[in-house]
């Protein structure tokens, strides 16, 4: 399990207990929301901080796409050809300045591997896309749309670990 996956999960878990503690836990409660605060503010600094270095080492390393790599989509045209010509498609709008975007990353990049050839797994960065973003009213990132022959089938948003993301695609 990948680091992003395991600070995923731990976060994750966070956020359901405090979900489902008992009121008379509110005082944990509220400890749970500082962490899970400073765990936002500390990922998102960090993919602020990582925005230019990783823009110029997309520019000056441009690789031939591999079969079971996610599929990058820029356009509307593209994403509905793509949504339409496939059985299952599941796409993650997604920032490189968004903490949890990049923390989410390394379990979608594996999810596309592990299910070449029977689902299309498609990234869009909604920094470059933002027309996207707003065509599919995608209001937070991450999110995630599975589409299952050319209709949406289910939206969530929020880092997941690649388990939750299986999840989403039964």
């Amino acid at each position: 399990m990948s680091l992003g996956n395991r600070i995923t999960d731990k976060l994750n878990s966070i956020e359901n207990f405090i979900a489902k503690a008992p009121a008379y836990l509110f005082p944990v409660k509220i400890l749970g929301w500082i962490v899970l605060f400073a765990a936002l503010i500390t990922t998102n600094f960090i993919a602020i901080f990582k925005w230019p270095f990783s823009a110029i080492s997309k520019k000056l390393n441009r690789k031939e796409l591999v079969v079971g790599d996610p599929v990058n989509v820029s356009s509307a045209d593209e994403l509905q050809e793509l949504i339409s010509g496939q059985g299952t498609v599941l796409v993650d709008f997604w920032a490189q300045w968004c903490g949890p975007c990049l923390l989410m990353d390394k379990a979608i990049t594996s999810l596309a591997k592990e299910y070449s050839g029977k689902v299309v797994v498609a990234k869009i960065d909604v920094s470059l896309s933002s027309k996207l973003s707003k065509l599919y009213a995608v209001r937070g990132l991450p999110t995630v749309i599975v589409f299952k022959n050319g209709s949406e089938l289910v939206r969530k948003s929020g880092s997941m670990t690649k388990s939750q993301l299986k999840e989403l695609l039964r």
